[in-house]
C-alpha cells in the first residue's frame, strides 16, 4: 500500500477553494504553477508558483 502523496495543507487548500467557487489544481508541465480554475466554466482565475500565493489570495 502507498501513502497519499497529496499533503494536508494541499488538501486544506483546495477544500479551501472549493468552497469559494474554484478548483485548485497543479500544471503537469513546467513552470508546474498551482492554478485556481472556475468551478463552472474550468477558466483560469489565479496562477501562482507556491501554496503561499494561492492561500493569499484565497484569503484576500
Amino acid at each position: 500500500m502507498t501513502s497519499d502523496p497529496i499533503s494536508p495543507r494541499t488538501r486544506q487548500l483546495t477544500m479551501r477553494a472549493t468552497r469559494a467557487g474554484y478548483h485548485l489544481v497543479h500544471a503537469p508541465s513546467p513552470p508546474y504553477d498551482w492554478v485556481l480554475l472556475d468551478a463552472e466554466h474550468g477558466e483560469p482565475i489565479f496562477r501562482a508558483p507556491n501554496l503561499d500565493q494561492i492561500e493569499h489570495w484565497l484569503v484576500s
